[in-house]
């Protein structure tokens, strides 16, 4: 039988190298870039409580959307950072990202004050009452570590590699396919 594994064939079988398998690519659009997708997504909904003008959301629901694309901007910057810490740090990006996970947690500590629900005895109905000025300044903070890290990324080269041209429009397709 030919050994079909470990490099060149009798002349039977299939030949694979002696190259390991490789899954680099998929990684990088499923734990990375579907996440910075995601990101901007979530940096939206966070903004205007939707994702794109197109979206019908009711009014009083505006507000809960919000603060839940607040939460899941929090929880997807946590997924990326650890789906590529291991090939971010290296040198003084070690110090940058240890930063961003700071400024990340101490977000996440004091995020239950960004909003409130408040109950209206008279029409039984609870409402989300953003705290502004606090929502304010946690978000920026978060658009700031996400800025911050998309920089580590490329500079790690799992964003933009110098030396192959890249189709945007043909990975968007790629994901939107599910590979």
């Amino acid at each position: 039988m030919a050994n079909t594994l470990g490099g060149k064939t009798g002349g039977e079988g299939i030949e694979l190298g002696t190259q390991a398998w490789n899954i680099a690519d998929g990684y990088t659009k499923i734990k990375i870039l579907r996440l910075l997708i995601q990101l901007d997504i979530d940096e939206e909904v966070t903004m205007f409580g939707r994702k794109d003008d197109g979206d019908f959301i009711p009014e009083n629901m505006i507000t809960g959307r919000r603060v839940e694309g607040f939460e899941k901007l929090m929880f997807h910057l946590r997924q990326l950072i650890g789906n590529c810490r291991f090939s971010v740090e290296k040198g003084m990006d070690t110090e940058v990202l240890a930063e961003l996970i700071a400024r990340l947690a101490n977000v996440e500590e004091f995020s239950d004050g960004i909003a409130s629900v408040k109950f209206n005895d008279v029409t039984k109905e609870e409402k989300v009452v953003i705290n502004q000025e606090h929502f304010d300044k946690c978000f920026n903070i978060l658009r700031s570590v996400k800025d911050e890290l998309n920089f580590l990324l490329n500079k790690a080269g799992l964003i933009f590699r110098q030396s192959d041209e890249i189709d945007l429009d043909k990975i968007m397709r790629d994901i939107e396919e599910g590979g």
